[in-house]
């Protein structure tokens, strides 16, 4: 899939830009802090309908304006055109979504439907933050490629949402009642044993993918490795029947501390991502550099797992990628980048493109400057 052309108005401090991006790179130059970042993030509404950015599209929108607007053209592999608008309303905080001028759509009608990868600075905290960054990049890619899995992922939070309502309510000397529990109990059960189940499955099926792509940013002895964290007793092999068993009978033994605390303590909603280097974790003990790697090799893995599982190249963004990386790996990345067709990013330096990029009607590049854009 391809963006051919985006048009952002209102949005951070582009009042009105529009671009007609290439097939292959798509390079945003241009001194911090002028607009290159607000374009991509732009892009990425239209897949994930938010910011990658900001917790609240407030922010967003520019100051004294009541609207932005968001419009892409997407082309898919096949050649398919389609037309997607995103606005926002300042006054009612109401997001609407149209594709192809139909209907509104619901938000969640629209997540995974254009299939994305974002390489942000944010990312950073998926290496190097707590279990939450990293559960959150399980669900989000496994939402791109798998609608039932994003139903579960919905169900589940609901169930969660409830079910730590009554417990903060027992917690609180307030009424309750084991028959008011129960029926979220046993939703978060039949929902969360599903969602373990699939993450343990994508782990199993990602790896590869990552030791591939870690081995072409490094070329050495270092060897990536994950593992899915989950309860006692769970492992690759367990089904979602024996997920779902274990999973009640932890929530039972639990029960009287979650009522303590208020709170539920067990379910994939405090599961874990382990990252490795040579049996070493990431989290713990690697360098900045190491970090660095680390990340853009999930995000490459990450762009190939979705293009064989949807039969579909996702768009691929990446924000100040090389801003610490060394000469030697940003090199390595620009090389694995031009052969994935396009992708769109941002960046100060020209100088990492020098030798190995042609630009023309297929690689291109473009000067961002106070929130304009224009071909070089």
């Amino acid at each position: 899939m391809n963006v051919a052309h985006l048009r952002i108005k209102d949005f951070r401090n582009h009042s009105d830009t529009s671009v007609e991006f290439g097939p292959g790179i798509n390079a945003l130059f241009g001194a911090n802090g002028q607009g290159k970042t607000n374009i991509v993030e732009a892009i990425s509404y239209l897949s994930l309908t938010k910011s990658f950015y900001a917790a609240n599209d407030a922010t967003v929108l520019q100051i004294g304006k009541e609207i932005f607007e968001v419009e892409g053209t997407l082309i898919t592999d096949a050649g398919i055109e389609n037309s997607i608008r995103a606005a926002y309303i300042g006054s009612s905080g109401e997001k609407r979504f149209t594709v192809n001028r139909s209907k509104p759509e619901t938000l969640a009608s629209v997540i995974g439907r254009f299939p994305i990868v974002v390489l942000s600075p944010e990312n950073s905290a998926i290496t190097l933050g707590g279990p939450a960054e990293r559960r959150r990049f399980l669900d989000l890619l496994l939402s791109q490629i798998s609608r039932p899995y994003f139903e579960d992922l919905l169900e589940y939070r609901r169930a969660l949402k409830q079910r730590n309502k009554l417990l903060l309510d027992a917690k609180l000397g307030r009424s309750y009642s084991s028959s008011l529990i129960d029926p979220w109990s046993i939703n978060l059960v039949r929902y969360g044993s599903r969602i373990i189940h699939r993450r343990q499955q994508l782990v199993e099926e990602f790896q590869p993918y990552v030791i591939r792509a870690y081995r072409e940013l490094v070329r050495d002895r270092e060897k990536p490795s994950l593992d899915y964290v989950s309860l006692p007793g769970i492992d690759t092999l367990s089904d979602p029947e024996t997920i779902a068993s274990l999973m009640s009978e932890e929530i039972t033994l639990r029960h009287a501390d979650e009522l303590r605390r208020g709170t539920t303590l067990a379910g994939p909603h405090r599961d874990d991502l382990s990252l490795c280097i040579n049996g070493v974790s990431v989290q713990r003990y690697a360098s900045q550099g190491q970090h660095k790697t680390f990340l853009v090799a999930l995000k490459t893995a990450e762009f190939f797992y979705i293009r064989e599982q949807r039969r579909e190249t996702p768009i691929f963004l990446l924000d100040d990628v090389f801003s610490e990386l060394d000469p030697h790996r940003s090199r390595n990345v620009v090389g694995l980048i031009a052969d994935l067709g396009q992708a769109i990013l941002t960046t100060a330096d020209e100088s990492v493109f020098q030798g190995a990029v042609q630009w023309n009607a297929y690689h291109r590049r473009f000067y961002v400057e106070n929130g304009t854009c224009r071909p070089a």
